[in-house]
């Protein structure tokens, strides 16, 4: 009796969207239908009397109102082990529904425990929730069939089959394509990041970025100057099968080190230069003094100036607030921005001021080149005046999206943050977020978000010839109710469906770059969410999840980026997958990235999935939120738990990194990644002096690694993904 169009059937596959003008999908009133209404034989039930070869229809509980299933339901027998047969146990029901209006639903059992569900009364499932998905209505007819066929391993008893609810999914509307002012894609001036670092022996070892437009033919000569004496090539052929240089033998005292491109038409201009100081113990680190003796909380890493080279706007102290209110406190002062030039020296200060509550929530903010001129601007939430109630709360009064310029910490213009309208209370509506998306491929747009439980709102905005223009706003109610609560403790950008257009990843569900919902998986609120090729054998690009919220199946889970569709996921049930989990390519064993999550409360509960879903271990790899970055010769990432630095067989390297982990990223030299550290009074910027076996662009021109590497300044951090894996990518 297949007289509807079934769309979607499994958990596993995300729902697209659809759009309403004048009145939001979720807004509209669900049908809600008693399965014991439209069920069949009704001698399949006794009433309100046990059995164990039938169902109950029960209905006489007390308080009846107070239950989740209001006091009426159908309950099997107890299922200690799955049955053999349908036929086995109570029999099989038929739930027949007529009268239903053509349309779009979103189609949901009401149901405990776990349930054999039927779409032909043939082929069953076992399903232990009841999202059916979505489905077309043509004749006003909808069969489903369950049955007490399956055991829930984890809690025998009886199943429960309570309603079946079909909201309405509206028409589509579509929303225009966003047309930004810039005409190809704006990409940073980057130079050639020249670093040097004291190596122990008194050696010095150099490195230099390789651009993605330079020449595939292009060599380098390396120079160096001591004092006033000419700068001395130091090597005797050109330098061409990588991009760094150890020079062995330095004079005593301060040289200059420089680099020159070589190609066809011989060498090229001067690079930047950079200086160092040989010693016989070595210095693995950059120090960049602060104005204080404070920690910082994030950085956000751009080019302040245009000089190609990156700068740092931190965001200090290091404390954080949440606003659950068993979390949450006082805040005892209020943040402020700080900026620094790569040479360290101090540019300018903004006090975020008693508006911003001191939390990562409250204050979100990015770092980038917004307008195109190539120096980057700060893009931050702002608020006005004191307006803390009495509690020290801020539950009212203005609230900004502003730019401030990055030489001087001047604002610039200002744009309204998302309203905290709708929110259930101050706990939700004090979640923010913001980040970068090129919307329409060349321009690079502002992101703004409030919520993540449940309401969530979004803005995008360009910011051009010193003003904010808004794109188009976003809120779950325009869809059906699986984008709500969907959001992540990150915010991500990427051009998942191949249309040269970023999408905008909240968490569990993605937004199209013409902001609407592209799909959701309807999984609720991820911790870890990492984009990029995950696994090189699949096309396109992955997602992976670690989430929170409670799931029967797919707690640590990968999906297809451009359609949601899962294509693996843990299969036992989770209670609260937490932090930010670790999705890196460490493991030489096994292509692609590995996928690391753990249980909150659960220490004993460890899971490491290769990039196809194989396990590899259930060892705990130094917490929940283990850390990882490209540093010696291989091509896999090396993993960074507390201070150690080691590769996934247990090999450490050096050095031991000191300080708080705030940003990994390739900031300087080769494409082997920087460590970015905090310690009172000093940011620290921790650098590879292991020689590299090949050379590869700088991975700060990978789109969704740049874009990663911007978010790091808000949000709870998690390391950058790539669009492709260098594993993936021959060398030139």
């Amino acid at each position: 009796m297949k007289r509807i169009l079934l769309l979607t059937t499994l958990l596993a596959t995300a729902l697209p969207s659809r759009y309403v003008a004048g009145q939001p999908a979720n807004d509209l009133k669900p049908l809600v239908y008693e399965a014991e209404d439209y069920t069949e034989p009704k001698d399949a039930w006794l009433t309100n009397k046990g059995s164990d070869t039938k169902w109950t229809l029960w209905t006489n509980d007390k308080d009846a109102a107070k239950k989740w299933s209001g006091g009426v339901v159908l309950r099997s027998p107890v299922v200690k082990r799955d049955r053999e047969t349908p036929e086995d146990g109570a029999p099989p029901l038929h739930t027949h529904f007529t009268g239903i209006p053509r349309g779009s639903y979103e189609v949901e059992i009401k149901m405990g425990r776990t349930l054999a569900v039927s779409r032909d009364g043939r082929t069953w499932e076992k399903r232990t929730d009841g999202r059916l998905g979505l489905v077309e209505i043509a004749d006003g007819t909808f069969d489903v069939w369950v049955d007490d066929r399956y055991a829930n391993e984890g809690d025998i008893g009886p199943a429960y089959y309570d309603c079946i609810t079909f909201r309405p999914i509206p028409p589509r509307l579509e929303k225009p394509k966003v047309a930004g002012y810039a005409r190809e894609r704006v990409r940073e001036k980057m130079g050639r990041g020249i670093v040097a670092m004291p190596m122990a022996g008194n050696k010095v070892y150099v490195g230099w970025r390789l651009l993605a437009n330079d020449p595939k033919n292009i060599a380098f000569n390396l120079y160096r100057r001591a004092g006033e004496s000419a700068p001395v090539r130091l090597n005797a052929e050109p330098v061409r099968k990588t991009t760094d240089f150890v020079d062995a033998n330095p004079p005593a005292g301060e040289s200059r080190y420089f680099v020159r491109a070589v190609t066809g038409g011989g060498e090229g201009a001067d690079s930047e230069t950079v200086t160092v100081t040989p010693s016989a113990e070595g210095r693995p680190y950059i120090s960049i003094k602060l104005d204080g003796n404070y920690t910082f909380q994030k950085a956000g890493i751009a080019d302040l100036d245009g000089d190609g080279r990156y700068d740092f706007v931190i965001k200090q102290p290091h404390d954080n607030i949440d606003p659950y209110i068993q979390y949450w406190q006082r805040s005892p002062d209020t943040y402020k921005l700080e900026a620094y030039h790569h040479d360290g020296k101090f540019l300018w200060r903004h006090d975020l001021g008693w508006s911003i509550e001191r939390g990562i929530w409250y204050s979100p903010y990015v770092v980038y080149d917004f307008d195109g001129d190539g120096r980057a601007e700060v893009a931050v939430k702002i608020g006005e005046g004191d307006p803390r109630d009495a509690d020290g709360r801020v539950t009212s009064g203005p609230e900004w999206l502003a730019i401030l310029d990055g030489q001087t910490g001047k604002e610039l213009a200002r744009a309204p943050w998302p309203s905290r309208e709708r929110f259930p209370d101050y706990n939700y509506f004090c979640r923010n977020q913001i980040g970068v998306a090129y919307l329409d491929g060349k321009t690079p747009c502002i992101i703004v978000e409030r919520g993540t439980y449940n309401v969530i709102k979004l803005a995008a905005y360009e910011f051009h010839g010193g003003k904010l223009r808004q794109l188009w706003t976003w809120e779950e109610r325009e869809e059906s109710t699986r984008y709500r609560g969907q959001g992540a403790h990150c915010l991500r950008a990427a051009d998942v469906d191949g249309d040269g257009r970023d999408e905008v990843i909240i968490g569990s569900a993605v937004i199209d770059d013409n902001g609407v919902g592209l799909w959701s998986t309807g999984m609720g609120h991820p911790d870890n969410v990492t984009v990029g090729q995950l696994d090189p054998s699949r096309p396109g690009m992955q997602i992976h999840y670690d989430m929170e919220t409670r799931q029967p199946t797919n707690g640590i889970c990968m999906v297809d980026a451009k359609t949601g569709k899962i294509l693996w996921g843990l299969s036992e049930p989770t209670k609260h997958i937490h932090s930010s989990g670790l999705c890196a390519d460490i493991d030489p064993a096994y292509p692609g990235c590995a996928c690391y999550g753990g249980e909150r409360d659960d220490k004993t509960k460890r899971w490491l999935f290769s990039a196809k879903g194989e396990l590899i271990s259930t060892k705990d790899m130094g917490g929940l939120a283990p850390r990882a970055a490209y540093w010696d010769a291989s091509l896999h990432r090396a993993l960074l738990t507390g201070h150690r630095l080691a590769k996934f067989d247990g090999k450490e390297l050096s050095p031991r990194i000191e300080g708080e982990i705030v940003a990994v990223a390739d900031i300087l030299g080769d494409w082997r990644e920087e460590i970015i550290t905090s310690l009172p009074g000093e940011l620290r910027i921790y650098s590879t002096t292991i020689p590299a076996a090949d050379r590869r662009p700088c991975l700060m021109q990978d789109p969704i690694y740049r874009l990663d590497a911007a978010g790091g300044a808000q949000g709870y951090y998690q390391i950058p993904g790539l669009s492709r894996l260098p594993s993936a990518n021959p060398p030139w």
